[in-house]
C-alpha cells in the first residue's frame, strides 16, 4: 500500500492555513467518515481575529502569537479534539512537525492528540499508523462470550477515563494556573549561594528581597540536601530533572497575589526544613534524633513527602478563599463538592507536576506501597490546611500530646495515624508560621495578608457578595487582626504541638513576644487616638465659646484610627527584642 492509497481514509492535512480554515475542515469532517483528522503544525498560524474565536473562546482577551507558543498549542488542540468528538464516529487527532521537543510532544498529547509524528513523514510510518488506526476500529471476531465482551468493554471504558482525566487537569493547569514563561536555571555567584544556603539555615529567614532566580536556587538547596540521605538515593532525580521541576511549579503560583505566591510557597517549606532539622530528624544539625521521641516515627521517605507538599500546598491558588468559592458557586467549589475546594486544587496541580517530570515514579510504580504511602502523605499533608478544619486538628493534636505524654503509650501504638497526624501538625505550623517569625518579618506577612484579604472583600462589595469584617477595607485593623489571630488560632496549635514535639517550643516563645508587641502597638495608638480626640474637644469647646456655639457629642469625636499598610512599607529594622530562638539551626549544606 502507498501514501497515496491513503486519501479516502484521511482528512486532507491542514498545512499552511489558519485556525478558521481548521474550522471548517472539522465541519467538513462531519459529512465524511474520516479515519482521522492530520494536522501539520509548522504551519499553522494563529492569527488575532481568529484566535478570539477559536483560542480563546472564554476570554476577552486576544493574543497575536505563533503556535508554537506552548500554552496556545495546547488550547488549540483541546479545542479540536472537543470539537472532533462531537462528531459521530471516531476521529482521532494526529499531529506532525519537526519540533522533536520530548516537552512539546507530551503537552500535545496530553491536550488530547493521538498521536505526534516527525516530519518528514515516511511512507513506512504512515502505512504503521494506518494499520494501527484500522486494527482500532475492525471489529473484534475473537470474542467467544458475552462476559469476555463485558470485560473488554469496562477495559476501554477505564482507559478512556484515566484519557480524559489527563485532558481535564491539564485543562485546570492551563486555566488556574499562571502563563507559561521561559525557562532560566539560577546563575548565581558562589557568594551569593553560600549567603542563600545561610539563609536556608536560620529562623531569621525571610524570602522578600530575593529574586525568584534567588527563590528558586533556596528550594534546590533543600531537596538537594534532603535526597543526599541513604535512604532516598533511589530516587534519584538529575540536578536539571529537579530544576525543570522548581521552575514549573514556580511558573503555577500568581505572582500578582500579595500573600499565596511562590515566595509563600518557599517559606513554608524552609519553615519544615527548619523545624525538621531542630527535632533532629534531618541529620544536618548538631542535633540527634531521640529514638525514644514522637518524631522519631518520622522517616526520610516521610520527610521527602512533607517537604514535597510544602512547596506545593498552595499551587495555583487564586487569590480568594474557600468561602469565596462556595458563596460565587465556582465551578472548582462544584467539583469538589464545597469540601476543601483550594486544598482539593492545590493536590492535583501538585501531582500533575510531578507526574509530568516522572517524579512520582521515582518514588515508587503506582501500585507499589512506597507510592501509596507518598501519596497518602502528600494529599493529607495538604488537605490539613484548610483553615475550616482547625480547631478538629488543633483538638487531635492535644488529644496525640495525652497519649504521649501516657507511659503505656509506645511509637509503635497505630504507628502510620501518629506519624501522618505528626505530619499535618508540622505542616500547619508552617502554614501560619508568620506570626512566630521575628516581628520585623512577621509585620510585613501581616501587611500583606490584609491586602490580600481586602483585596477580597473589594471583589465581593462589587459582585454583591457578603463582606467579612476581616476583608472590609474599612473596618480591618491590622493589630487587632493579628492579636486575634495569635491569640485565638496560632498559639493554641503551637502549643499544643510543642507538648508532642518539645523542640519547636522556640517558636511559641516568639510568637507570644509579637503578640506582646501587637498589643503594645495597639494600645500606643489608642493613647494616641485619645490624645487627639481631647485635643480636638478643647479646641472645639475654646472655639464654642468664642463663638457662644452649643453642640451635643457624636462619634465623629471618637473616631476610630485605620492602620494603613503604608504605614509598615518602609523597610523594618531587625529589634533587639527578640526571642532568644536558635537563629540558625547549624546545618551542614554543602
Amino acid at each position: 500500500m502507498t501514501v497515496r492509497h491513503m486519501d479516502s481514509y484521511l482528512i486532507p492535512t491542514l498545512e499552511k492555513h489558519d485556525t478558521m480554515e481548521a474550522i471548517e475542515k472539522v465541519e467538513q469532517s462531519s459529512r465524511q467518515q474520516p479515519t482521522l483528522f492530520l494536522v501539520d503544525l509548522d504551519a499553522m498560524d494563529i492569527h488575532e481575529e481568529s484566535a478570539v474565536g477559536y483560542i480563546q473562546t472564554d476570554s476577552s482577551t486576544c493574543c497575536s502569537t505563533r503556535l508554537d507558543d506552548t500554552r496556545h498549542l495546547v488550547r488549540f488542540i483541546s479545542k479540536i479534539t472537543r470539537d472532533l468528538n462531537t462528531l459521530p464516529n471516531y476521529v482521532p487527532l494526529v499531529v506532525c512537525s519537526s519540533n522533536d521537543d520530548t516537552e512539546r510532544m507530551l503537552d500535545c498529547i496530553h491536550a488530547g492528540a493521538t498521536d505526534y509524528l516527525l516530519k518528514p513523514l515516511y511512507p513506512n510510518v504512515i502505512k504503521t499508523l494506518f494499520l494501527k488506526l484500522h486494527a482500532s476500529q475492525a471489529p473484534i471476531t475473537t470474542r467467544t462470550s458475552d462476559k469476555k465482551t463485558v470485560q473488554k468493554d469496562l477495559h476501554d471504558r477505564i482507559n478512556d477515563m484515566s484519557s480524559k482525566d489527563l485532558h481535564l487537569t491539564k485543562i485546570m493547569m492551563d486555566v488556574y494556573g499562571s502563563p507559561a514563561t521561559s525557562r532560566t536555571y539560577p546563575t548565581l555567584t558562589k557568594k551569593r549561594s553560600s549567603e542563600l544556603k545561610s539563609k536556608v539555615c536560620s529562623w531569621d529567614f525571610s524570602p522578600f528581597g530575593l529574586s525568584e532566580s534567588e527563590l528558586v536556587h533556596c528550594v534546590y538547596l533543600v531537596f538537594d540536601q534532603v535526597l543526599k540521605l541513604p535512604e532516598l538515593y533511589h530516587i534519584s532525580i538529575t540536578q536539571a530533572q529537579l530544576y525543570d521541576f522548581i521552575l514549573d511549579l514556580a511558573s503555577v503560583y500568581h505572582d500578582e497575589n500579595p500573600y499565596h505566591n511562590f515566595a509563600h510557597a518557599v517559606d513554608v517549606l524552609q519553615c519544615l526544613f527548619y523545624m525538621l532539622c531542630e527535632l533532629g530528624v534531618l541529620p544536618f544539625t548538631n542535633k540527634f534524633l531521640q529514638r525514644n521521641k514522637p518524631q522519631a516515627l518520622l522517616r526520610p521517605k516521610d520527610v521527602f513527602a512533607l517537604l514535597i507538599a510544602a512547596i506545593g500546598h498552595d499551587a495555583a491558588h487564586p487569590g480568594v478563599n474557600n468561602m469565596f468559592l462556595i458563596n460565587s458557586a465556582n465551578p472548582l467549589a462544584t467539583l469538589y463538592n464545597d469540601r476543601s475546594v483550594l486544598e482539593s486544587l492545590h493536590s492535583v496541580t501538585l501531582f500533575q507536576l510531578l507526574n509530568k517530570h516522572g517524579i512520582d515514579r521515582l518514588v515508587g510504580d503506582p501500585k507499589s506501597d512506597a507510592y501509596k504511602d507518598f501519596r497518602k502523605t502528600v494529599v493529607s499533608s495538604i488537605l490539613a490546611t484548610d483553615m475550616s478544619l482547625h480547631n478538629e486538628y488543633v483538638t487531635k493534636i492535644q488529644q496525640q500530646a495525652m497519649r504521649f505524654s501516657s507511659p503505656s503509650t509506645t511509637l509503635k501504638n497505630d504507628e502510620a495515624e501518629e506519624r501522618q497526624l505528626i505530619c499535618s501538625a508540622l505542616i500547619k505550623c508552617a502554614d501560619i508560621s508568620n506570626v512566630a517569625r521575628p516581628f520585623h518579618w512577621s509585620t510585613q506577612w501581616a501587611e500583606l495578608l490584609v491586602k490580600e484579604f481586602i483585596n477580597q472583600g473589594d471583589l465581593e462589595k462589587e459582585l454583591g457578595m457578603p463582606v467579612l469584617p476581616m476583608n472590609d477595607r474599612s473596618k480591618v485593623v491590622l493589630e487587632d487582626s493579628q492579636i486575634g489571630f495569635i491569640r485565638f488560632v496560632a498559639l493554641g496549635l503551637f502549643q499544643n504541638v510543642s507538648k508532642v514535639l518539645a523542640e519547636i517550643s522556640f517558636a511559641v516563645d516568639q510568637m507570644q513576644i509579637n503578640l506582646s508587641r501587637w498589643e503594645s502597638q495597639k494600645k500606643q495608638e489608642q493613647n494616641e487616638e485619645e490624645f487627639e480626640v481631647i485635643s480636638n474637644s478643647s479646641t472645639t469647646k475654646m472655639m464654642m465659646v468664642e463663638t457662644g456655639v452649643k453642640r451635643s457629642g457624636s462619634a465623629l469625636d471618637h473616631p476610630t484610627k485605620r492602620v494603613s499598610l503604608e504605614k509598615f512599607a518602609a523597610s523594618h529594622t531587625v529589634d533587639e527584642y527578640e526571642s532568644d530562638t536558635p537563629a540558625y539551626c547549624q546545618c551542614t549544606i554543602q
